[in-house]
């Protein structure tokens, strides 16, 4: 069996390729994932105690290394995440772009007249990190997986915020000093849940959606950034 892999960030730097194919013998009765990632450390070395901080996903959702699969299901290693086109769903709640975002576009977006607080978070790009000095960034996706969590984060707050109208935007490709990378915007009828609503959702949009940062540092470095502590994009608590 033929099992295509899609790779990112700095997994797929390592490995020179965005995609890998591993085989997989035909004598198992059942594969699981975690006979991918056996396959695909015997193909690319290099890539061994990179994976182990790694999670797998199948079709568009985090998956264990007993998961179950058949040819053709479509699997992706998802390195720790850091904090074109256009995709869109549920009508533009969620949004992936590559053009520059407006906090004022979102706070149109968000804002109704049963509302009385609106709050609208832009993460940008500082210059020190840490003591390191940064000259610009690189923002990767896996669009598909990452718009079906971002969706889910604004589902659950708008359950959880009676009222509330949340949306999340969030930006790859190269970005300067100063610029927004990711927007939030949410509107409730009182400001503490607001405020609440918007910070749960970056904190969980950081923590489990595959959307990676790399660092471009003044002193001619380069880091792909990840999360600080240990990265579990299951546990959702």
């Amino acid at each position: 069996m033929k099992i295509d892999v899609k790779l990112f960030a700095a997994i797929a730097e390592r490995a020179g390729s965005s995609t890998a194919t591993v085989e997989i013998a035909d004598s198992l009765s059942r594969v699981t994932l975690a006979d991918v990632k056996a396959a695909l450390v015997e193909q690319i070395p290099s890539l061994d105690h990179l994976l182990d901080h790694c999670f797998f996903a199948c079709g568009d959702d985090y998956a264990t290394l007993q998961t179950e699969i058949k040819q053709g299901d479509a699997i992706a290693v998802i390195p720790p995440v850091s904090g074109g086109e256009q995709d869109v769903l549920d009508e533009d709640s969620v949004r992936i772009v590559r053009d520059p975002l407006s906090p004022e576009e979102m706070y149109r977006f968000v804002v109704r007249r049963s509302a009385g607080a609106v709050v609208v978070f832009a993460g940008t790009v500082r210059e020190f990190t840490k003591g390191r000095q940064t000259n610009y960034l690189q923002y990767e996706a896996y669009d598909k997986m990452a718009l079906r969590h971002m969706r889910d984060i604004v589902l659950d707050s708008e359950q959880k915020f009676a009222g509330a109208k949340v949306a999340i935007w969030h930006r790859v490709g190269t970005l300067q000093l100063e610029e927004i990378s990711v927007l939030i915007g949410v509107s409730t009828a009182h400001r503490k849940d607001a405020f609440r609503a918007a910070e749960e959702a970056i904190t969980t949009l950081k923590r489990m959606v595959p959307i990676w940062k790399k660092e471009f540092y003044a002193d001619g470095e380069v880091e792909w950034v990840g999360p600080e502590g240990k990265w579990d994009p299951i546990k959702r608590t």
